[in-house]
Parts: structure tokens; C-alpha cells; sequence
């Protein structure tokens, strides 16, 4: 989870460990998530066959669904939902379905 959380941190190019506790919070809501929409997940999601990241797509995932969670905590109200709520990026749930019918093993 560590390398993970520092991948995260990169992505979101931020520095220190102040927001450790809410991405690691975030990084494992999103691993659940993949989970219950039937993604499997990796023993190891760094592992490379032949020089090639094979789960370089199931980290993209993760990555993306934390970073919208990340930056879309506010909370949504019967007054705000209309305007306030932020659908998960489009291109991620193709990207789920993809991960949840291609097994690389």
C-alpha cells in the first residue's frame, strides 16, 4: 500500500505526509470499489512481465477514482446536488470494464 500511496502522491504532485490518512482512506475505498464492480485485484499491482507493467491500467483506475474523490469532498445537500455533484470521469468506467472482463493471468 506504501508504494501505492507514493505513486497517489506523485500523481496528485503533492509533497509530505500531511494527507496521508485521508489518501490512504481514499486509495482503499477505490480498491473496493474496483473490487465491487467485479474488478480482481492483483497480488501485485507492480508486477512486470518481460519489462512490461501488466497492471499499469488497474493502478490508473485507482489513481483516477482517488484523485476525483480527492478533490471533490464537499457535501451534497438537497439544495447543492443539482449543481454540486461531480459524476466519476467517464473514461473510468470504461476503463472498470475492461479490467473487470480482461484477465492478464
Amino acid at each position: 500500500m506504501d508504494q501505492l500511496l507514493n505513486e497517489l502522491k506523485d500523481y496528485l504532485r503533492i509533497d509530505g505526509d500531511e494527507e496521508d490518512s485521508s489518501l490512504s482512506l481514499f486509495l482503499q475505498s477505490a480498491i473496493s470499489y474496483l473490487e465491487n464492480a467485479g474488478v480482481k485485484k492483483p497480488t501485485d499491482p507492480f508486477e512486470k512481465v518481460d519489462d512490461v507493467d501488466i497492471y499499469s491500467q488497474y493502478r490508473l483506475a485507482i489513481l483516477m477514482l482517488t484523485t476525483h474523490w480527492y478533490e471533490n469532498r464537499l457535501v451534497i445537500n438537497p439544495i447543492t446536488v443539482k449543481v454540486a455533484q461531480i459524476p466519476i470521469p467517464y473514461g473510468l468506467e470504461s476503463m472498470i470494464l475492461q479490467l473487470k472482463w480482461v484477465d492478464v493471468e
